[in-house]
């Protein structure tokens, strides 16, 4: 009977722990270009800055036609972010803090002509 007993402890106390999933986020915004007209198809990526590897916490996504862009299942961490465009100047944010659960909703992207 103990023996029964402890082992559904066990299972119980367990279980949630190693079943518990990593808390993850959502980055989301938009991207114009000097006119505020959206600019689609940029690239973004976003790359954990908090000392993890880098290549296992790197998230890419692009723009849609109205220069939304939307990265899903972000880890907690502090993340670096950069977007690329041809015929636009790289644009880079330097730390954006995600906190599991939450909806990171990122100011304006405002991208240059890579002439200027």
């Amino acid at each position: 009977m103990r023996k029964c007993l402890l082992a559904i402890l066990l299972v119980f106390f367990l279980l949630p722990a190693g079943g518990q999933q990593p808390l993850v986020a959502l980055i989301q915004g938009t991207v114009v270009d000097q006119n505020h007209a959206p600019v689609a198809d940029a690239t973004l990526t976003a790359t954990n800055i908090d000392g993890v590897d880098p290549e296992s916490h790197r998230r890419t996504t692009g723009t849609d036609a109205k220069g939304f862009f939307q990265f899903v299942d972000v880890p907690e961490g502090r993340y670096a972010i950069v977007v690329k465009k041809p015929g636009y100047r790289d644009y880079t944010i330097p730390e954006v803090t995600v906190r599991g659960g939450e909806t990171v909703k990122m100011a304006e992207i405002q991208l240059s002509p890579a002439g200027m």
